[in-house]
């Protein structure tokens, strides 16, 4: 990251997914603290968050810092499944995190427990039914952890589907996994790989540039449209589509 320390925008793209604290913790006044094991949390649904989700600096983003933002987020496994690239660039300039199937696997994912107005922010956020579905996997899709029972649990899962230039998704290397079977690559080799085989400027910052912000959506849709020739779509008996 050293490369960009100059200019936060890059830090952006390059930094998704975000650090996040590797324990379950309490996003709360903008930050992240220890989570009380005795929370309740049985009036908030809990939400699978695959990608920049679990992170506090992307929370604060969504949700800020002030009053009703506080949300507790907790560690769990999906089985049978990996954390893969989306088909589309979001507009910060990162390429974003979908689930897939990859059966064997084990992947580490965060839930964010919301309440139901932070619910309808975080479809906002998603972009529903652009961008992504809603929906809630089955409870056997997933270890809550913490001796929590069994329950489904909401995630967003993208609409263009898993990107797979070489004929397979590429998984995120910032997201832990066991007996991973996808080949996996940090977002700044992403980024790099995506520049060498559909960018049309040379110069791969000024390139990643060129795509953010509103004002460059048409950009962005025709590269995820140049990125979508070749995607795997998500298929799976156990997920059932809510929203989108």
């Amino acid at each position: 990251m050293s490369v960009f320390h100059d200019n936060p925008r890059l830090q952006r793209a390059y930094g998704y997914p975000y650090p996040a604290p590797e324990g379950d913790f309490l996003f709360v006044r903008g930050q992240a603290e220890p989570l009380d094991d005795q929370i309740d949390l049985s009036s908030r649904h809990p939400v699978i968050a695959v990608g920049s989700n679990r992170a506090p600096e992307q929370l604060r983003r969504k949700f800020g810092d002030g009053p009703g933002s506080e949300i507790p987020v907790t560690w769990g496994w999906m089985h049978g499944y990996d954390v893969v690239y989306c088909a589309h660039v979001a507009g910060y300039g990162s390429v974003p995190a979908t689930l897939h199937t990859s059966p064997g696997t084990e992947v580490r994912v965060a839930v964010t427990w919301l309440t139901e107005p932070q619910l309808e922010r975080m479809h906002q956020t998603e972009n529903v039914g652009e961008s992504y579905v809603y929906g809630t996997f089955d409870a056997d899709a997933i270890d809550l952890g913490a001796a929590r029972p069994a329950m489904r649990a909401g995630c967003y899962i993208t609409r263009r589907g898993a990107l797979a230039l070489d004929g397979a998704p590429v998984a995120l290397a910032e997201i832990e996994a066991c007996n991973r079977r996808f080949f996996s690559l940090p977002q700044a080799d992403k980024l790099t790989l995506l520049h060498e085989r559909f960018g049309d400027r040379p110069d791969l910052e000024d390139w990643i540039l060129s795509l953010l912000d509103d004002e460059n959506l048409e950009r962005r849709r025709g590269l995820s449209d140049r990125m979508s020739a070749t995607v795997l779509a998500f298929e799976d008996p156990r997920f059932r589509i809510l929203l989108g």
